[in-house]
């Protein structure tokens, strides 16, 4: 096997994003040569208009579909959250420190259910405040969606989206 193969299979069959450092250690390879050779796998993918590319987010790399393939799949795929899900967790991610309150206000008694499916993935944190909780979202969240906290707050300033006041 050669290393651009098995670079490929670890970002393939990883979960969140890698470093090269990370790929290095996997592979028990030194990480100059990784880093050589993912801009090689890099560079392949972009060439041959494949469906899948290899994202790359501050200094980690990740093998996903391409934004125009998502129509293709979605009949096939399973959708790991619903609308709603999706909804809170935008809402949550947006607001830090948002207050039940405010997402009952926002999305009504449905939207509890759907708190405790987002805390049980561990995409949020709830912590008591006074007589309701506080909600944030946690280490999971931008591990998941392979976003820094920086990168989050660039977004919701540049789009916006309904803070709480």
């Amino acid at each position: 096997m050669n290393l651009l193969s098995k670079i490929e299979a670890v970002l393939y069959a990883s979960e969140s994003a890698l470093s090269v450092n990370d790929i290095a250690s996997v592979l028990g390879e030194d990480p100059a040569l990784v880093s050589k050779e993912l801009k090689r796998l890099i560079r392949e993918y972009s060439r041959r208009d494949s469906a899948l590319q290899i994202a790359r987010t501050g200094i980690t790399y990740k093998i996903q579909l391409r934004k125009e393939f998502v129509p293709v799949v979605s009949p096939v795929s399973k959708k790991e959250f619903d609308r709603l899900d999706l909804e809170i967790l935008g809402f949550i991610a947006a607001n830090d420190g948002c207050i039940r309150g405010d997402i009952i206000n926002r999305y009504g008694e449905k939207a509890r259910p759907h708190i405790e499916v987002l805390k049980s993935r561990k995409f949020i944190s709830i912590k008591k405040y006074r007589n309701t909780e506080k909600f944030s979202v946690t280490k999971e969240f931008f591990r998941y969606f392979s976003i820094t906290p920086e990168k989050l707050k660039e977004m919701v300033a540049g789009t916006g989206v309904d803070k709480v006041e």
